[in-house]
């Protein structure tokens, strides 16, 4: 369990948060093929059950945040 805490691991998490952050600037298009892309990404290239959840988490996650605050500021 210690290694889903490690900074590798972090920073990778980091990277798929800040895709989405950057596609949801530049659309609602953009961002939800970034979100494809990413689960595609995450299905074929992870394969412990513990990171894929997390990665998945992470991306659905920030997906549904940046949604919801562009919304609310009427992007």
């Amino acid at each position: 369990m210690m290694s889903l805490l490690s900074v590798a691991v972090i920073l990778y998490q980091l990277f798929f948060v800040l895709a989405q952050y950057l596609a949801r600037k530049a659309g609602p298009g953009a961002a939800l093929c970034v979100l494809v892309l990413s689960l595609i990404w995450t299905a074929t290239h992870v394969f412990f059950p513990p990171l894929a959840i997390l990665q998945t988490a992470m991306i659905l996650g920030s997906f549904f945040v940046f949604r919801s605050k562009a919304r609310r500021t009427g992007k």
